[in-house]
């Protein structure tokens, strides 16, 4: 089951074990990034692009865009 995440600090230290981001664009709704790890799926839901690009900067895994 994937573990939905509220804060982005959270979320920024889980992903430094991600071994795959993806990023699900549904606009005008979300954007929900997910990040991979060996035991995890983990979700956060952000509401403007610039969250997002804040979030990817901290990302050194792939990344997968949808």
């Amino acid at each position: 089951m994937p573990h939905e995440i509220k804060d982005k600090q959270e979320f920024i230290e889980k992903m430094k074990y991600a071994k795959k981001i993806i990023v699900v664009r549904r606009p005008p709704k979300y954007i929900k990034v997910k990040a991979r790890t060996a035991r995890r799926l983990y979700t956060i839901k952000l509401q403007s692009e610039e969250e997002v690009e804040e979030i990817l900067k901290h990302a050194n895994a792939e990344i997968v865009e949808y």
